[in-house]
């Protein structure tokens, strides 16, 4: 599998997107690291949905 991964820089100074940044990094069969963005945001006591 191709990796494509866009640089952080991409996403500085987004003025609608407000959000830090969180990754979850997954090793491939081939050994390969996937990075995987998430949002993470809300109240910690708010309602969790998966």
């Amino acid at each position: 599998m191709k990796i494509l991964r866009t640089p952080d820089e991409r996403f500085e100074g987004l003025t609608d997107f407000p959000f830090e940044p969180n990754y979850t990094i997954i090793k491939t069969k081939d050994g390969s690291e996937l990075r995987i963005h998430h949002i993470d945001e809300g109240p910690k006591k708010g309602p969790h949905y998966c």
